[in-house]
């Protein structure tokens, strides 16, 4: 399968928000990359205690929600690590190690562009931070692309 460039995921698209536990997306990725998160208040890039920066998955997802004429249903999902929540309320994990569940589940080690993805808003974590939201928690199901062969590698000799 082709390579994505990373370079469209900078246009304009609306990111998923879910509000609700329960609250659900479905769609095909049509980018994956990692970026590096920043500080809420001030937008400067964080970074872990060792001076390594703190990254999160960024997904486009081709949907069939609209908000309207101008929508073409394209949504960007923000997903955070973190392994070790407790959840309060519901039950899941955090975003990206749902997402590698959910490759591990779909049995593959690479997701591809073309991939079809649910998220689903599952839970929410225990409070880390005073003041803070809760980390919402997540269930992923991935189901692989399908691979195309080309005309041209088919054998159509009559040997």
């Amino acid at each position: 399968m082709a390579g994505f460039s990373v370079d469209v995921l900078e246009g304009g698209s609306t990111s998923w928000n879910p509000k609700e536990i329960g609250d659900k997306i479905k769609g095909t990725i049509r980018g994956i990359k990692r970026v590096q998160q920043t500080d809420f208040t001030t937008g400067e890039p964080l970074f872990w205690s060792n001076n390594d920066p703190r990254m999160q998955t960024v997904v486009e997802l081709q949907t069939n929600e609209r908000e309207g004429d101008d929508d073409e249903g394209v949504r960007t999902v923000w997903l955070k690590g973190g392994r070790n929540y407790e959840a309060a309320e519901g039950k899941g994990s955090s975003g990206e190690v749902a997402l590698a569940m959910a490759a591990k589940d779909a049995g593959v080690t690479s997701i591809e562009e073309g991939s079809e993805l649910t998220i689903v808003h599952s839970g929410l974590a225990k409070p880390t931070t005073r003041g803070f939201q809760p980390a919402k928690l997540y269930a992923m199901k991935l189901v692989p692309a399908k691979a195309s062969v080309a005309v041209d590698d088919f054998d159509f000799d009559d040997d």
